[in-house]
């Protein structure tokens, strides 16, 4: 998530250009991050010292240690990180010499002012921490709806752009829908899930699951939104089981021509993925 928050702070400071930005995620899996890089992220180390240790033309980390910056652990802590994907997509920023090593840091504190997240939230979006990044976006006070909503944004993440992101999710009382899908979960837990977009924006879904291949949204396309929110309902619905919470799964619907619904509980939740704009929608039936 952060990786596009980010991508498109960068953008809009003119670091980099959306060209650039799209060319480089999703973030190669090889890709791996170097110490310093996580040094100087997680402000363990500055980057003047940096540059410091890197002039000995030896290994940094052995380096960093037989000099006292770094300890033995501190080091293997730092290792774990090399797979993170904000440190690999830092890295990328900087092998191609978009951003310097110590302009990382003033980027981000600017990032965080703009954002208004606390120290909390932001290493949470650094360490790519999802329940706690869906619990910021989308602050539901209800334990059931916390669940869904993550189930919901982990199976997207998973099936759909692991680099979707959010803007934060508000509260309605009625809504005029534009092209939909959607699906009704009855029971111990009664919730409707649509998905909707006006024009095109539901081909961030339905191009990107079980792989098709839309060239605008028509009932194919609708239709194939609605097999992926009986999907994240399915698998939310095998959840509730386990506590012996009993729901039912009606047929998902769809139209091109979406209905204005009106509920004392209607939660919205913007969505930014492959390239579109949509938002999930949450019917609750209290």
């Amino acid at each position: 998530m952060l990786n596009r928050l980010f991508g498109n702070f960068l953008v809009k400071k003119g670091k980099i250009t959306q060209e650039q930005l799209d060319h480089l995620l999703p973030v190669p899996k090889d890709v791996k991050a170097q110490v310093e890089t996580i040094a100087v992220i997680n402000k363990v180390l500055t980057p003047n010292l940096v540059q410091t240790i890197l002039e000995n033309n030896k290994s940094f980390g052995d380096t960093a240690i037989e000099a006292g910056y770094l300890t033995e652990e501190k080091l293997d802590e730092l290792l774990t990180y090399q797979s993170n994907t904000f440190m690999q997509f830092v890295q990328c920023l900087l092998d191609k010499k978009w951003i310097a090593l110590e302009q990382i840091n003033p980027l981000l504190d600017e990032f965080q002012m703009l954002g208004s997240f606390s120290d909390a939230q932001l290493s949470s979006l650094i360490h790519d921490d999802l329940e706690q990044c869906v619990r910021m976006f989308v602050p539901i006070k209800s334990a059931q709806l916390q669940s869904f909503t993550l189930t919901f944004i982990g199976a997207f993440r998973r099936l759909i752009d692991p680099h979707m992101y959010l803007d934060k999710a508000y509260t309605a009382r009625s809504l005029q829908l534009d092209k939909y899908a959607c699906q009704l979960l009855a029971g111990d837990f009664h919730l409707k899930l649509y998905l909707s977009a006006p024009d095109n924006g539901l081909l961030a879904v339905a191009n990107h699951f079980a792989n098709g291949t839309y060239e605008s949204v028509d009932l194919d396309a609708l239709d194939n939104v609605g097999e992926f929110i009986n999907c994240v309902n399915g698998l939310f619905a095998t959840d509730l089981s386990y506590e012996n919470i009993s729901v039912d799964m009606n047929s998902p619907e769809y139209s091109l021509e979406g209905p204005f619904i009106s509920n004392e509980s209607l939660y919205i939740i913007p969505i930014h993925a492959n390239g579109y704009d949509l938002k999930a929608v949450l019917e609750v039936y209290e």
